[in-house]
């Protein structure tokens, strides 16, 4: 099975010409939880990064780096649409802790693939992917939207193979 998956990914999926799927995919807060304290292993800069989500695309962050003696309270607001122009960028407007914000992006606290930009937080989700399989996946995905629900996130993805 694994070396039929893996031909389909070697030939660019164009054995699946046509293939459109529209999907609405809930990802509860513990698993984004998860995948951020993964997304950290090994980053010397942050101790830990805790999440609740909120409704209304709110998201409050807990971030306790090893430069400030006291954790970060941040609250951010995402956008709405995910930017596929080059590598999937999720981006976020920081609602408060501007100027923190702004030292942590100097000092280069945050890891490698997220950025800050005035008072918008930048992630880089191809940044996060380890094998070039996972990254083939994102090329297949056509838009992405954010909203969430008190305690999750849930994506609606369109994804299509085009001949």
């Amino acid at each position: 099975m694994d070396e039929i998956f893996q031909k389909i990914i070697d030939s660019n999926f164009s054995d699946l010409n046509g293939l459109e799927v529209d999907a609405s995919i809930p990802v509860p807060q513990y698993i984004v939880n998860e995948i951020i304290e993964a997304g950290l292993q090994g980053n010397k800069n942050i101790e830990y990064c805790h999440v609740s989500i909120g409704e209304q695309n709110r998201v409050a962050v807990k971030l306790k780096t090893t430069m400030l003696p006291w954790p970060l309270d941040l609250k951010l607001k995402l956008f709405k649409s995910v930017d596929l122009a080059r590598s999937p960028r999720i981006r976020a407007s920081l609602e408060n802790n501007l100027l923190l914000g702004k030292l942590g992006s100097f000092f280069r606290a945050l890891p490698k693939g997220i950025n800050l930009y005035g008072n918008q937080v930048v992630v880089d989700i191809q940044s996060f992917l380890s094998t070039p399989e996972l990254k083939k996946f994102l090329d297949l995905i056509k838009s992405a939207e954010i909203n969430t629900e008190e305690g999750k996130v849930i994506l609606d993805v369109k994804i299509r193979v085009d001949e």
